[in-house]
C-alpha cells in the first residue's frame, strides 16, 4: 500500500488552492459538415455525393481565452533538406527584423489549406542545442510531443503510458479493401525506452509504413519524426 495515496492523506498532500490556480490549457473539438461532389469531380452523372465531418480544434486557457500562440518542435539532422529550409527561414525572419519589416512567414501546417484552415504565421525560429545524452538514461521517461509511428522493438510498452489514436474516417480511397489501418502514438504519451543503448533519435523516428498501404511510395515516412523530451519526474 506504500505505492498508493490513501484517501485520508489527500488533503495533506494536495493543496486545492494551488490546483485551482494552475494555468491549464484545454482542448475543444467541434465538427463542421462537408460534402464531396463526386458526380462533378469524376464527371459521372448519377454518382451520390459524399457527406463527411471535418474536425475543428481550438485551445482555451482557464479564463476561456483562445490560445493563438504555439511552439512547434522538430528534430532534424544537420545538413538535410528540412534543416537547410528552417535555417533559411530563420535568416529571412532575422533580416525582416533588421529592416523593420513585419517579421513573419505565412505557412500552412496541415491539410485543407485551400479552405483557409491550418494557416499560421511563423514569428521566430530557435535552434535548441542538444546538451542531453544521445543514449537514453536508465529508468528515464520521455514525453512524446509529436505524432509517432514507433518501432516497438525500442519501446518498453509495459512501462509506458501510450495514447493510441486511430481515425474513424476513411482517409484514402483504396480499391480491393485493405484490412489494415494506421494508428499512431499521440502527443502527451509517456515513453519508456528499452535499456539496450538505443539512440534517442531512433526512438522518435517513425517507421516506414509504405508496405502497409500500396498508395504510398517506397520508404515513405508518413508522419515524419517525433520529438521526445526527458521528464524530470
Amino acid at each position: 500500500m506504500n505505492d498508493f495515496l490513501k484517501l485520508s492523506e489527500i488533503k495533506e498532500r494536495i493543496n486545492v488552492k494551488k490546483v485551482t490556480n494552475f494555468n491549464y490549457i484545454k482542448k475543444n473539438q467541434t465538427f463542421i459538415q462537408k460534402f464531396r461532389l463526386e458526380n462533378q469531380i469524376k464527371e459521372l452523372p448519377g454518382l451520390p455525393n459524399i457527406a463527411y465531418s471535418l474536425p475543428i480544434l481550438s485551445f482555451v486557457d482557464k479564463e476561456d481565452n483562445f490560445v493563438k500562440e504555439f511552439s512547434f518542435f522538430v528534430k532534424v539532422i544537420e545538413g538535410t533538406c528540412i534543416s537547410n529550409i528552417l535555417q533559411y527561414m530563420k535568416n529571412s525572419i532575422s533580416e525582416q527584423k533588421t529592416t523593420g519589416d513585419k517579421s513573419e512567414i505565412l505557412c500552412f501546417l496541415g491539410g485543407k489549406g485551400s479552405s483557409g484552415y491550418n494557416e499560421y504565421s511563423i514569428h521566430n525560429i530557435e535552434i535548441i542545442s542538444e546538451e542531453d545524452e544521445e543514449i537514453p538514461s536508465t529508468n528515464a521517461n520521455y514525453l512524446n510531443i509529436g505524432v509517432l509511428l514507433p518501432n516497438f522493438d525500442k519501446i518498453d510498452e509495459n512501462n509506458s503510458v501510450l495514447d493510441i489514436y486511430t481515425s474513424d474516417r476513411k482517409p484514402f480511397e483504396i480499391e480491393n479493401e485493405i484490412s489494415k489501418v494506421i494508428s499512431f502514438v499521440t502527443a502527451g504519451s509517456v515513453i519508456k525506452v528499452k535499456e539496450d543503448k538505443t539512440e534517442l533519435y531512433k526512438v522518435g523516428k517513425s517507421i516506414d509504413n509504405s508496405k502497409y498501404n500500396p498508395l504510398y511510395k517506397k520508404n515513405a515516412i508518413i508522419f515524419g519524426n517525433s520529438y521526445l523530451i526527458k521528464l524530470e519526474v
